[in-house]
């Protein structure tokens, strides 16, 4: 019996001891923990860490336990992950060093990442920088899925709102996030087939993301007649855009279904 105890303790304090570099109070359930931040539209701070990590122990024994850090940390979803027991996560998020920490937004988009060991001085203010980040992020998400309302709404009256989506779409397309652009994209597809011609003004955007949208859905809906250049300096562009807009406009050019 005494045997059996002494290999349970040492069974408990080896567990502890491989959970020693991840703060107190800090879950380890990366799924959970993203999910209710998620109902929660909540960032997550993802702290990537291993026991055998020296600058990991460091990092949770002086900085992480400074009042102004925790208090910082305590008011948001955190989470860390030992990348041994959860090599799928670290090659998700590309972690190739640790410490590494990972702010990301409700949704799961990565906002802002720092790796090595910080001391409050550079920790603090990296963290208060990347919830700025994150919080614009989120608020610029809201606003996206505001606008694509209004334009599936735009989009369902009638071809005479079209013209009036297109430009929510371009601004919509210059957004950095990935599936806000594809919504946007997909729409802008859709005023392709039932009028290119709208899309015209988008090649002469001087953003590269709307730009580079508006010459693949024409090129894919007007085949050899689209002979643009989006590359081309933007006199060049302006004058193409011209020319072809008559094209369209007279019946002989307009094209087929």
């Amino acid at each position: 019996m005494k045997v059996f105890r002494l290999l349970l303790l040492l069974a408990t304090l080896g567990a502890a001891s491989a959970r020693a570099d991840i703060p107190p109070g800090w879950s380890t359930d990366y799924a959970g923990t993203v999910a209710a931040a998620a109902a929660a539209a909540r960032p997550t701070l993802v702290y990537f860490t291993a026991t055998w990590c020296g600058p990991c122990k460091m990092m949770t024994s002086t900085t992480l336990q400074d009042a102004p850090v925790s208090k910082v940390i305590a008011g948001i979803s955190h989470v860390g992950v030992d990348i041994d027991a959860h090599q799928d996560l670290a090659t998700q998020y590309g972690v190739n060093s640790i410490p590494t920490f990972v702010l990301i937004a409700p949704g799961g988009d990565e906002v802002e990442r720092t790796t090595g060991y910080e001391a409050t001085a550079d920790f603090l203010p990296w963290l208060n920088g990347a919830l700025t980040e994150a919080q614009a992020f989120i608020a610029r998400k809201a606003l996206g899925a505001k606008t694509l309302a209004n334009v599936d709404q735009l989009l369902t009256t009638g071809t005479g709102s079209m013209d009036q989506a297109v430009p929510k779409l371009l601004d919509l397309c210059d957004e950095r996030d990935d599936a806000i652009l594809q919504q946007a994209t997909d729409r802008l597809s859709t005023v392709a087939k039932a009028n290119p011609a709208l899309l015209l003004d988008g090649l002469n955007d001087p953003r590269l993301a709307p730009l580079i949208a508006v010459a693949n859905l024409l090129r894919a809906k007007l085949g050899g007649q689209f002979e643009i250049d989006p590359w081309s300096d933007a006199p060049t562009r302006a004058l193409a855009v011209r020319a072809l807009r008559a094209q369209l406009a007279a019946p002989q050019g307009k094209p087929g279904g």
